[in-house]
């Protein structure tokens, strides 16, 4: 064996993956698929939808009041997450680079008690209980923005149409439409004039 993949594996994998999102969410059948997306949705099958054509290689995780909604022509790159617990929801022709996170919630309490709750009911303890308060707010990406690698994008986001984060940052506050933004936290470092204004609908 040289280690190549076994084209009947990788078929059989494929398949896999693509009844698990049909399974978990609404979703187009033009929807492509890479092989390491997954899906993990706690609330009902419509909290998720997909439009198509869009390719999907990350993550999509949905908490049990949360929701995302991916417009046609957009790209989730590999190691990409969406954890949504209220809303996430991604215009179209919006590309989100690879490992990009894009999280409406905190993941988990602030406060420290709480916290080791959470963690200790995920590893199966069920002798401690309190009330886990974690924060979450939407984030609304708009229509062909696109979101460098390895960036974050936190709760609470509304992103204007056309806008791009640069690699690596961290965006916690409002993006302009047609901006350009850079660091941790992400500034504004450049306005883009709009160079082309036809419609994405085809």
């Amino acid at each position: 064996m040289t280690g190549a993949a076994d084209p009947d594996e990788s078929a059989a994998r494929l398949l896999s993956v693509w009844n698990r999102f049909e399974q978990s969410a609404i979703l187009s059948k033009d929807v492509k698929l890479g092989i390491n997306a997954r899906i993990v949705n706690g609330n009902s099958k419509d909290s998720i939808r997909i439009d198509g054509p869009t390719a999907i290689r990350g993550i999509l995780r949905v908490e049990a009041s949360g929701s995302i909604e991916i417009g046609k022509f957009c790209y989730i790159g590999d190691g990409t997450i969406l954890s949504a617990r209220a809303l996430i929801e991604i215009g179209q022709a919006t590309l989100l680079a690879h490992g990009v996170q894009v999280f409406d919630n905190d993941s988990h309490p602030t406060d420290a008690w709480h916290r080791e709750v959470q963690f200790r009911r995920m590893l199966g303890d069920k002798s401690v209980s309190a009330p886990l308060e974690i924060a979450a707010s939407p984030v609304i990406i708009g229509r062909r923005c696109w979101v460098g690698m390895n960036s974050i994008v936190m709760k609470g986001v509304s992103m204007g149409d056309e806008a791009i984060v640069a690699a690596g940052s961290v965006v916690t506050t409002t993006v302009p439409s047609r901006a350009i933004v850079a660091g941790n936290p992400a500034r504004v470092i450049k306005m883009l004039e709009s160079a082309n204004n036809e419609s994405t609908e085809k």
